[in-house]
C-alpha cells in the first residue's frame, strides 16, 4: 500500500470512529463518555505508528508518553467540569480549558524532556 494511500486509509478510519463516537454521545452520553475516554486515539495511533515504522522503541516511547499525558488531560476535564458547573458559555469554557490543558502539557513536556533524564 502506498504511503498516500496508507493515510487516507488512516484518516477514514480515525473520521468514522470519532464521527460514530460523538453519534453515540448524542443517544447515550455516559456509554459516548465511556467510549472517548477509551484509549481508541492511542490505539490508532500506536498500529499507525507500528505500522509504517516498525519501530518497537518509538512505540514504547510513544506509549510512555500518552502514559504521562494523562495528567494535563485530567487538568482539562477538571476546568471544563468547574465551568460547566458555573455556567460559563460553551466557546469560553473550552477555550478556558484547552489553556490549562497547554499550561499542563507544557509542564509535562519540561519533565519529559531529555534535559531531565
Amino acid at each position: 500500500m502506498s504511503s498516500a494511500t496508507f493515510f487516507v486509509v488512516k484518516v477514514a478510519v480515525s473520521a468514522v470512529i470519532i464521527a460514530g463516537v460523538s453519534e453515540l454521545a448524542k443517544r447515550m452520553p455516559s456509554l459516548g463518555g465511556l467510549i472517548a475516554a477509551m484509549p481508541l486515539t492511542t490505539l490508532l495511533a500506536l498500529i499507525w505508528l507500528y505500522a509504517e515504522t516498525g519501530d518497537y522503541q518509538l512505540a514504547h516511547a510513544f506509549t510512555r508518553s500518552v502514559l504521562f499525558a494523562i495528567i494535563p488531560t485530567i487538568f482539562f476535564f477538571i476546568t471544563a467540569l468547574y465551568l460547566f458547573r458555573k455556567g460559563t458559555g460553551f466557546i469560553t469554557l473550552l477555550l478556558l480549558s484547552f489553556f490549562v490543558f497547554l499550561g499542563a502539557a507544557m509542564v509535562h513536556q519540561y519533565f519529559l524532556s531529555d534535559k531531565l533524564r
